[in-house]
């Protein structure tokens, strides 16, 4: 009997309500049958597990007891960890442009960091993995690379954006030693290149994530959404970069202009009081709802508003530290069920939403010009299905999971 061969997953929180794109992806991996997963999670999420992961999933964190159990493998392999740390802290010691801050890279940080290492090492082991597959670029994948060295296993990264962006961490030392990094955007991948240049630049890969078509449509056959009035929906986390607050002032707009609409936005997050504030100065509690009461919804209940949905809306910025969205998977669901959008031009957004073709695209932070997108899509129904029919043709063709999934398990396999 052929032995599949084994992948471990690390991942700092799953199932995260916001991050369905690696459950999905994960569960794909493991319905295709040709690798035999782990996932390795920190932290328990909030978001919906499918019923075929449910037994792949382990949940460990580090607690006092790790250190003394590890005392016997630390001393007996005292000299090869040592080699290893000094080997490192000699390569990552003073180079340019990590995109990490200053702090990450001393020698007390890189000490305590490594020491973790050896402890998820001794967890990791307990496994028997073939290969690690870290998910994001920043603390976790910096994990991964020092477990590599210790178990001699290899590994690989699934980056995405803000891990990139903003809080990256040793990225060239992880082009040198990862078998290969997957970036889903082009503005995060090009970043890695001009980080990655004089390396083997052959191991970064753009690699978009995807959607289970056929499979989102069946969860939500039979079941409707109706709104009152017709619907704008906005999706996405309570926090700067997704641009809410100027959706709130483009509603001001559209209610003083007289148009019949309601805006719901789905999500959680730390700016929920401000937004609730925003609403409420502005007197929009008629035009504007926050569904969820900052608890977000359910994937499912979530389809089942982009089924009723009149316009999607993504009013998505790049913030002053340089955290932008890449290719959101909410784009994508729009797309699945044929929901004209408008959107920023932030981020790997032009690379899904085209203006006048599979969507409308505004500047950055500017409200009056999304309101008068908006305002045109609501009173031009024929262009809004046009404009639908073209995202969903472009999901299926260059965003389907069932074909996308194929690339990172050829990685996997590969390696």
């Amino acid at each position: 009997m052929e032995t599949k061969k084994r992948i471990l997953v690390f991942i700092s929180e799953f199932p995260v309500l916001t991050e369905t794109f690696i459950e999905r992806e994960l569960a794909k991996l493991e319905e295709r049958g040709n690798v035999d997963l782990t996932i390795f999670s920190l932290a328990k999420g909030s978001g919906e597990v499918s019923e075929i992961l449910e037994n792949k999933i382990v949940y460990e964190r580090l607690c006092l007891k790790d250190f003394f159990l590890s005392l016997p493998y630390i001393f007996s392999n005292l000299s090869r960890l040592r080699k290893i740390f000094l080997d490192f802290k000699k390569t990552t010691g003073d180079l340019p442009g990590e995109g990490v801050e200053d702090s990450n890279l001393n020698s007390s940080n890189k000490l305590y960091t490594f020491f973790k290492s050896i402890l998820y090492s001794i967890k990791f082991s307990k496994h028997k993995p073939d290969f690690i597959l870290a998910h994001f670029l920043s603390s976790p994948s910096t994990i991964v690379m020092y477990a590599s060295e210790i178990l001699q296993i290899p590994y690989g990264i699934s980056a995405h954006a803000k891990d990139i962006m903003v809080t990256g961490e040793f990225i060239r030392e992880k082009v040198q030693t990862s078998k290969f990094i997957t970036i889903c955007n082009k503005n995060a991948y090009e970043y890695v290149l001009e980080k990655a240049v004089g390396l083997d630049m052959s191991k970064i890969f753009l690699k978009y994530h995807g959607v289970d078509v056929p499979k989102i449509i069946k969860r939500v056959e039979n079941k409707d959404f109706k709104s009152g009035k017709p619907l704008i929906l906005a999706v996405g986390r309570f926090v700067e970069k997704k641009g809410l607050i100027y959706l709130i002032e483009s509603a001001s707009l559209l209610r003083d202009r007289g148009l019949n609409f309601e805006i719901g936005i789905i999500g959680s997050g730390p700016l929920y009081e401000n937004l609730k504030e925003e609403i409420n100065s502005r007197n929009l509690q008629n035009e504007v709802k926050i569904i969820g009461e900052n608890k977000g919804l359910s994937n499912e209940e979530t389809l089942l508003h982009f089924k009723g949905a009149r316009l999607f809306v993504f009013p998505s910025i790049k913030t002053d530290e340089g955290d932008v969205d890449g290719v959101a998977n909410v784009l994508m669901e729009a797309g699945i069920f044929k929901v004209p959008v408008v959107s920023t031009d932030a981020g790997g957004v032009g690379e899904i939403i085209v203006n006048e073709n599979t969507g409308l695209v505004v500047k950055q932070r500017d409200s009056v010009a999304l309101a008068d997108k908006i305002e045109y899509l609501l009173k031009n129904e024929e262009v809004s299905k046009k404009y639908g029919e073209n995202l969903c043709n472009k999901v299926l063709e260059k965003f389907d999971l069932n074909t996308n999934i194929i690339e990172l398990e050829n990685l996997l396999l590969k390696n």
